[in-house]
């Protein structure tokens, strides 16, 4: 049972649009093509003055900022450090690392 291939014609055809030729249509992607530009540039817009308001901050607090950052960092360094100990500890005691014989 050998499939027939559809003609280059009908495969051509089949990806157009009855209405692709409009005015009303060509105005619609006109329409939709400057929106998306808009919320495009709106978006960049966005992005550039948080970066600015964050440079700002940086800028005017920046020792404090440092200091916030450093201290954030100690911290995290920290409670990961206490979570590998207890880890390991839990690892040894159940291995029984420090069982003595003939205690």
């Amino acid at each position: 049972m050998a499939r027939r291939r559809a003609s280059r014609r009908q495969s051509r055809d089949r990806g157009r649009d009855y209405y692709e030729g409009l005015p009303s249509d060509t105005d619609y992607k006109r329409i939709a093509h400057q929106r998306a530009r808009h919320r495009n540039t709106r978006g960049w817009i966005l992005r550039i003055g948080l970066l600015a308001v964050l440079g700002l901050l940086i800028w005017l607090f920046n020792d404090d900022v440092a200091r916030y950052i450093r201290v954030h960092l100690y911290q995290t360094k920290e409670g990961h450090r206490e979570g590998a100990d207890h880890i390991r500890a839990g690892r040894d005691r159940r291995a029984g690392v420090d069982w003595v014989e003939g205690e």
